[in-house]
């Protein structure tokens, strides 16, 4: 059996015993004394998504085109189209665009890998958005450099709410 794509498909886990609750009653209070950084994790920042995705190389502005509404009305449905500047030969070309959304509950959104057969570098897709936030492209180029765009894009109907 395949493992799921995200941890919401993962299956239940079994119910707990008494004592196990109680265990984890008194965790909970230990932890509930513990300042607000600690308790929770923040979600990784935009900064960190894009270094740990170019393997920690800083990518360059420019030669790529992201289109993208600056604000839209339901986030489960943006279209996006991006372009890369490039001949698309051997020699030259985009390997890979991926997009990231930092605030949805999987931000790594889409991967399309590209090769010189793909004549150019154009995507479009239609995305799903939790809530307000800045939303990525990167592209890899063949020389082993990195291009990126990235807009500030306004929700007023979130979509893939966490947890389902």
């Amino acid at each position: 059996m395949s493992s799921p794509i995200s941890p919401a498909c993962a299956h239940p886990e079994p119910a707990l015993s008494r004592r196990e609750v109680m265990a984890i009653g008194a965790a909970g209070l230990a932890l509930a004394a513990l300042p607000a950084p600690a308790r929770a994790a923040a979600p990784p920042a935009l900064t960190e998504l894009i270094a740990r995705i170019t393997e920690g190389a800083v990518p360059e502005r420019g030669r790529i085109t992201f289109d993208i509404p600056q604000l839209v009305e339901n986030g489960n449905s943006v279209d996006v189209a991006i372009q890369v500047e490039s001949p698309m030969t051997d020699a030259d070309h985009v390997r890979w665009i991926h997009i990231v959304a930092e605030k949805n509950p999987f931000p790594d959104v889409a991967r399309f890998h590209l090769s010189p057969r793909s004549g150019r570098a154009d995507i479009r897709a239609t995305l799903r958005l939790a809530t307000s936030q800045k939303v990525a492209a990167i592209a890899a180029l063949s020389g082993g450099g990195y291009v990126i765009a990235d807009a500030d894009i306004v929700v007023t109907l979130s979509a893939c709410i966490d947890g389902g």
